[in-house]
């Protein structure tokens, strides 16, 4: 297990052992294998000397770095290349534009795993890496210092600068009795280069319970808890902290009541107070704590039950039971829990952490029913620009050119998408956009020759209150 978490859990999980250290065996061209096992945390130097293209020779290492300790982050300022620069003819991977985006992203996936360096004759360095979403694989030039068993090292205002994927987040109250919905992970879900899930099936963990060993956050913010089945402790991993889900049963027996005066009105009136059962939230993940006053209400039945939690810290931010005919609007004539129709519920000051994920609801909205969304303490944006352009025979791609109705349909997309209470520092999809796109006729706009198809946007992280979306059609 890598240093960082391996503190979190105890001796006695042998059984699940993240301490391999993923690394990539890279030939003289810098390609790379998959990833081998290994316990090396040294950097094994194997040279090779590249055929002399000009005066340049390149000298590669292999790198086997702590799975702590070997990843980077975008500075914004150099271009990733297929090759070490120097070497001519190297094709750009990433432009300076690309890693303008990835150094602004707080996305986990934009963050870059080390495994090669390259050293040429002149005394410069380069770093072989890859992104934890697996989008941009190249050299980047890191300045002039050896950095194969330190990333500190790398030269500052050069391409990219050492970073932590994970830090450690706030363990709840009550660390046993979780029951788990979801797939175990060897690591959080792009926190490490060899993520993946576990070879159990959820069957086997249904009816378990677990208990919390571990809590680390990603760069988003998102909860992730070690946990570790109390019934089968070789079932063991890592899981999102909303699907690790259960109440506190406390064990200990309350002495018997005594029985209150029934002379007076009032004091009638206390009793009956008193004897209304307790409601258990079921939420555990906020340490016991009751976040409003509407969690100590008994649950309504001729209602649906919305709970918004902070993504970031897991902590119920407002509760309230809403009508379930008040969940409708023009796109969904039907009761649905989306973020579309609970959005005009959002406490003040949140929004949506990720649209498309942000509502975890079981079964059809009736009464009785909840959902859990997830939002974040971040402003929405104030406007969103949709800039539909059309590729022509050349490759380039022109701005279509749209009618009265059609510029209408733009602003009305523009203005869904505002609607939908999107975050600064959230991830907008392709998916979201189609959505838009088709809500508003514009999946097929004119061409020069015809009508043209959508083919792809930029959507992606949501940068400043009024972003840019280019949406692509062939």
């Amino acid at each position: 297990m890598n240093q960082f978490i391996k503190k979190t859990l105890y001796v006695g999980l042998a059984t699940l052992s993240l301490a391999a250290v993923s690394n990539f065996s890279v030939n003289a061209k810098g390609k790379a294998n998959h990833p081998a096992q290994t316990k090396t945390k040294q950097a094994k130097t194997i040279k090779h000397v590249k055929k002399q293209s000009g005066k340049v020779n390149v000298d590669y290492t292999k790198l086997n770095l702590p799975t702590d300790n070997a990843y980077v982050k975008s500075t914004g300022i150099v271009t990733v290349f297929n090759k070490p620069g120097k070497l001519g003819h190297a094709k750009v991977v990433a432009s300076k534009k690309t890693m303008k985006h990835l150094a602004k992203s707080n996305s986990p996936k934009d963050i870059f795993y080390v495994y090669g360096m390259a050293k040429t004759n002149s005394g410069l360095y380069y770093a072989h890496v890859v992104t934890l979403g697996g989008k941009y694989r190249g050299w980047i030039y890191v300045g002039k210092t050896d950095f194969s068993t330190d990333l500190t090292k790398i030269d500052k205002g050069t391409g990219v600068t050492y970073t932590r994927p994970l830090n450690y987040a706030t363990m709840p109250k009550n660390k046993t009795g979780y029951h788990v919905t979801s797939d175990l992970w060897t690591t959080p879900n792009y926190s490490r280069i060899n993520s993946k899930v576990l070879d159990f099936n959820k069957k086997e963990y249904a009816k378990d319970t677990f208990r919390i060993e571990s809590a680390v956050a990603n760069t988003q913010g998102w909860v992730y808890y070690y946990v570790v089945d109390e019934q089968h402790p070789k079932i063991n991993g890592w899981a999102f902290h909303g699907s690790v889900k259960g109440k506190h049963v406390n064990t200990k027996k309350k002495a018997p009541a005594k029985k209150a005066p029934v002379k007076k009105e009032s004091n009638k009136k206390e009793s009956k107070q008193n004897d209304r059962a307790k409601i258990d939230n079921n939420d555990d993940i906020t340490d016991g704590k009751i976040p409003t006053a509407s969690n100590n209400q008994p649950k309504q039945t001729n209602g649906y039950t919305l709970k918004f939690v902070n993504q970031a810290t897991a902590q119920v931010v407002s509760q309230q039971t809403v009508g379930v005919n008040d969940l409708t609007n023009t796109t969904n004539p039907y009761p649905a829990a989306n973020t579309s129709t609970v959005a005009k519920y959002l406490p003040s000051g949140y929004g949506f952490y990720q649209y498309g994920n942000a509502v975890a609801s079981s079964g059809s909205v009736t009464n009785g029913g909840q959902a859990v969304i997830y939002v974040a303490k971040n402003p929405s944006i104030n406007s969103v620009k949709l800039n539909l352009r059309i590729f022509d025979n050349t490759g380039a791609a022109n701005p279509v050119n749209m009618n009265s109705n059609g510029t209408n349909s733009i602003l009305n997309a523009q203005q869904e998408l505002v609607d939908m209470n999107i975050m600064q520092g959230s991830v907008v999809t392709t998916a979201q956009i189609q959505k838009v796109l088709a809500d508003n006729g514009l999946t097929v706009v004119p061409g020069n020759n015809g009508s043209a198809n959508f083919a792809y946007t930029d959507a992606g992280l949501v940068q400043g209150s009024n972003p840019v979306i280019n949406v692509y059609y062939r």
